[in-house]
């Protein structure tokens, strides 16, 4: 009797767990027909990516994943071409495809720790290199990227079926989710995954698991953090939790002598961590550097101008998401801070003008963040907030041609060894892309204009069986 008491302590402890799962399950059911297609659609793509792009950073993962099994997390403390050279040539790592460029030659493994941890365990059930593991790697963010899509559904609720705002994040999410896993077999999907499953845990008000949760979201990649100032004001006693995550994996390892420098590097935007600039929108490229030995650089005014668009756009929106000023002088200094999440939520894209290294899907990093914004309009203008930050983005190559064909371009195309070719594989994914979505959005219309018509059946006073 005693072990069915603490058996049932402790479903009751964990109610809020159990509603995601079962909101989980249910959804599933519910999008079953959806999720059949978007997995058909990604079990081909897996294929037709792995063959017109070099994933760089999914075989360097596949890589420290198999090594973390003979050095531990002392690969914290080796290069990429230290660990290729030190594993047995059996496993194919010394290809030159399973490393940084050259550029980032010097750069140790910078994941936080639970990404390094996922593809440790990814090779452990699938073991030695070859041609398979990397198409097993992809498969299994094509799961996670599916159970995101789930997740994204559960945040929407209703919305998903009633605001058009809605959708479009679903079909931009899509997109992207499909090449960060088939496209890539990035650390997106599962970063994404934890990320979510926080916020639905946020809205369900388990804080404390929301919490432990956002923390293992930062421990695979840092940007879930940018959530973190909302869940401390909603909850400041629940951060022990986000604090007890990091404890348990960070502190044991720097003890130990793990050291995390390219992560610093990397977070805090050095140019040892690359003397290349990738982000166009960075106001830095004022002063271009001239590559490849970046001794010296000069003046380019045009730089300035993705900044100059942006500031602006900022200066004419960002109104909309500033508090009511009777309501905000009247209230406390605690709800002052709560009515302001909707600004600080609107001015995130801005971060990505701070950054050197800031690749195109970074901007989708902080699309989840729009799960936090209550009002509809809010969250319509922060998509049409994104849409704008990446056309600036890609305005921002143009702006800066002259630097980006010394070097950058060059080297990202390098990752498509097919040439031209590349563009019909690409042509594939896209109308994949854009067929699942048609289809979903034909379905969700379909529901749409059936709800409308009970509507208008029960204001006339009709039954609807």
């Amino acid at each position: 009797m005693s072990v069915l008491n603490r058996l049932y302590q402790v479903v009751k402890k964990n109610k809020g767990m159990i509603r995601m799962l079962r909101a989980i399950s249910f959804k599933i059911y519910e999008l079953r027909r959806y999720l059949v297609l978007s997995l058909i659609i990604s079990m081909m793509a897996i294929p037709i990516a792995n063959s017109i792009v070099i994933e760089r950073d999914r075989n360097r993962n596949e890589m420290y994943g198999e090594a973390f099994w003979i050095y531990g997390f002392g690969v914290y403390n080796m290069t990429d071409t230290e660990v290729a050279e030190a594993l047995d040539p059996e496993f194919g790592y010394d290809d030159g495809l399973h490393t940084l460029p050259e550029y980032l030659g010097n750069v140790k493994y910078e994941y936080p720790v639970f990404g390094l941890i996922f593809f440790a365990i990814a090779t452990w059930i699938f073991p030695g290199g070859g041609p398979l593991q990397p198409l097993w790697l992809n498969f299994l963010m094509v799961l996670v990227f599916n159970l995101n899509l789930v997740l994204i559904a559960i945040l929407l609720k209703e919305r998903l079926f009633e605001q058009e705002w809605a959708r479009l994040f679903v079909g931009g999410y899509y997109i992207y989710g499909l090449i960060m896993s088939a496209g890539g077999g990035k650390l997106e999907p599962l970063v994404d995954c934890l990320f979510l499953m926080a916020l639905v845990l946020h809205q369900e008000k388990q804080h404390g698991k929301s919490m432990f949760t956002l923390g293992l979201a930062v421990q695979t990649k840092i940007y879930p953090a940018v959530a973190f100032p909302i869940f401390f004001l909603v909850s400041p006693l629940s951060s022990i939790w986000f604090f007890l995550s990091m404890i348990i994996t960070i502190v044991p390892l720097t003890m130990f002598g793990v050291g995390f420098e390219s992560l610093i590097k990397h977070f805090l935007n050095t140019s040892e961590y690359s003397e290349q600039i990738v982000n166009p929108m960075y106001p830095g490229l004022v002063q271009s550097p001239i590559l490849p030995d970046a001794t010296s650089s000069y003046l380019w005014l045009p730089a300035l101008i993705p900044v100059v668009i942006y500031v602006a756009f900022l200066l004419y929106t960002f109104r909309l998401y500033l508090p009511d000023k009777e309501e905000f002088l009247g209230a406390s200094i605690y709800d002052k801070l709560k009515s302001l999440f909707p600004l600080y939520i609107y001015l995130l894209p801005g971060i990505l003008f701070v950054f050197r290294w800031v690749m195109p899907w970074y901007l989708m990093w902080l699309a989840s963040m729009i799960f936090l914004l209550k009002r509809d309009r809010h969250s319509h203008g922060y998509i049409k907030h994104l849409t704008i930050v990446g056309l600036i983005y890609a305005y921002g190559v143009f702006c800066n041609l002259p630097y980006f064909l010394s070097g950058p371009l060059p080297d990202f195309l390098g990752h498509f060894p097919l040439g031209w070719l590349t563009i019909v594989g690409l042509a594939l994914l896209v109308v994949l892309s854009i067929v699942a979505f048609l289809i979903w959005s034909k379905e969700m219309k379909k529901r749409e204009y059936h709800d409308k018509l009970v509507a208008e059946a029960e204001a006339r006073g009709e039954l609807v069986i």
